[in-house]
């Protein structure tokens, strides 16, 4: 008898040995042939939000059916597939069928499971099926490439396990000697000896995904069952097998904790991109100024260690040490710059020390400092406008902020002050799967765009909520992640998402701006696929206003 299924009726006898059932009603018949080729069913309405769950969930994921009902649908698949799973049900919702396709749930495992889908009830409910492919597809342990690759894996983890889903932990390993091996290697034989050590990480732990997150510098995210000391000597094998002795490396992992007890979810993720951060620059040292000896204390205890420097950084903000740097975006048909992003750059620190702009802005969020910095920015990009005739400027603004409805009333009593046109004034919204108060963020998108100002929705594809907020929010433009447009590059399933995603897009109203476009070949691709604009080296490094001085 699977899970979630009520015993049937009871057998009848008349006596006469002749055993017989009643027949099966319309519903029971149904759940019967599903269950046949499945073992979860799902229903989700058109916010991807659970409304029926039956099947083998307490197998599978370690919680009844019941225990999802009302999350997103995105909570039983893994994170390194939360695009896909975004992409398809777009396109179930568009065609009213989707067709077995491989995705993995969010086991320790990340087993490989067939989802297919049918729209129900004129396109308001969508039927999912998961069913258990008889093996694992070939191929090596997923690796998921750079530091915001890795990141996005490891947030929604950090977030179902805040959720009560399944275990999240944080490796980070560290391999010296890898500069002297590169000396004696050749480049070719380096890169494929980074490549087997990306590839031994991952498959250290069960249901593992690493990244490279800096030279000689990784991370793993994994669900429990790492043996950090034989992940060490795995690694240092490698180094014996491919390099001269004399070039040996010397490796150490750190296996740290990603619960955070009753904490903010919101909160832990931006901790969680920060310590990424700090690693990837200063490798096992930032660790140890975090958290002593080892990871004792998990995420919970570096959340905990920031409030010295949240202090600091609530001073820069208040005296605005910080200045703006512009990259332009430009039209993909003819390359005519239509509008340039405002990129927020600290100045250095007393001792003349530089700080990494996105670990200043992730740091002023986890410390509750993402409104006031919000606000200094607007304010700035308002004075480069005044300064600068005829030139539009996108700001970036926060999810964290557009969630708050104070935020509101300051960001468009300070807009209605500047005396710039409206329209010279795009507000990019940041972090796109943080956005917790929908209703609220859609009332200041519907205000700010009644007054005059473009919206756009940046990160897109980055989490697993970009399609909700495509249909709850009017928007002028949508930003693509750069990611997508790097993996596009290569062809194959990478480059068919894309398109898709661009395809999406456009069906909305919106304009599709295409990030990281650094090659004529990657602007060409973006052409064919639809993407209207392009932000990227290709056109431009992020410097002056033009028209302004300094």
């Amino acid at each position: 008898m699977c899970e979630g299924i009520a015993k049937g009726p009871v057998e009848q006898n008349d006596g006469k040995g002749d055993t017989r059932q009643p027949p099966l009603d319309s519903r029971e018949r149904l759940l019967a042939f599903a269950f046949a080729a499945s073992d979860l069913l799902v229903e989700v309405d058109r916010d991807q939000r659970v409304t029926f769950a039956a099947g083998a969930f307490q197998t599978r994921l370690g919680r009844p059916g019941e225990a999802f009902l009302g999350q997103p649908v995105s909570r039983l698949v893994a994170a390194e597939d939360h695009a896909v799973l975004e992409t398809a049900l777009a396109h179930l919702s568009a065609r009213g069928r989707l067709p077995p396709m491989g995705v993995r749930i969010a086991d320790a495992a990340r087993t490989p499971f067939a989802l297919a889908g049918l729209a129900a009830r004129n396109g308001e409910r969508f039927c999912l099926t998961f069913g258990l492919l008889p093996a694992p597809p070939p191929g090596p342990c997923p690796v998921a490439g750079d530091q915001e690759g890795f990141l996005r894996v490891a947030e929604p983890r950090l977030r179902e396990q805040a959720s009560g889903g399944a275990e999240a932990r944080l490796a980070l390993v560290e391999v010296e000697g890898l500069a002297e091996a590169a000396v004696m290697l050749g480049h070719g034989a380096r890169e494929a000896l980074l490549d087997s050590i990306g590839t031994t990480i991952s498959c250290a732990a069960p249901g593992g995904t690493a990244g490279e997150l800096g030279s000689g510098r990784w991370g793993l995210v994994h669900g429990g069952g790492l043996d950090t000391a034989a992940l060490a000597r795995a690694i240092e094998q490698l180094g014996r097998d491919r390099a001269p002795a004399s070039a040996a490396l010397r490796a150490t992992a750190t296996d740290i904790p990603l619960a955070i007890g009753g904490g903010d979810p919101a909160q832990a993720v931006r901790a969680l991109r920060l310590l990424v951060s700090r690693f990837a620059a200063a490798g096992r040292s930032a660790l140890a100024r975090a958290f002593g000896i080892g990871g004792a204390g998990g995420l919970r205890r570096f959340i905990d260690s920031l409030s010295a420097e949240a202090a600091e950084v609530e001073a820069m903000v208040a005296r605005r040490r910080f200045r703006l740097s512009f990259q332009p975006i430009v039209r993909l048909d003819d390359r005519r710059v239509t509008h340039f992003e405002a990129l927020l750059r600290p100045l250095p620190g007393g001792d003349g020390t530089a700080l990494d702009p996105q670990a200043f802005i992730t740091l002023a969020e986890a410390a509750g400092l993402a409104q006031a910095l919000d606000l200094a920015v607007l304010e700035a990009v308002a004075a480069a406008l005044a300064a600068a005739s005829g030139t539009c400027i996108a700001a970036n603004v926060s999810a964290i902020s557009l969630s708050d409805r104070r935020f509101a009333e300051r960001c468009l009593a300070l807009l209605a002050k500047a005396v710039v046109d409206p329209a010279r004034l795009i507000v990019e919204v940041t972090e796109t799967a943080d956005i917790e108060d929908a209703e609220a963020a859609a009332a200041l998108i519907g205000e700010l765009r009644r007054r005059g100002h473009k919206v756009c929705l940046d990160d897109f594809g980055a989490g697993a909520a970009g399609i909700r907020h495509l249909r709850h929010f009017q928007v002028d433009y949508v930003k693509i992640d750069g990611q997508f447009v790097r993996g596009a590059g290569r062809g194959g399933r990478d480059r068919a998402l894309l398109g898709q995603i661009v395809q999406l897009c456009r069906a909305s109203g919106a304009q599709v701006i295409a990030e990281y476009v650094e090659t004529e070949a990657e602007a060409a691709m973006l052409v064919e696929l639809g993407a209207t604009h392009g932000q990227g080296y290709l056109f431009g490094r992020p410097g002056h206003l033009p028209g302004l001085l300094g």
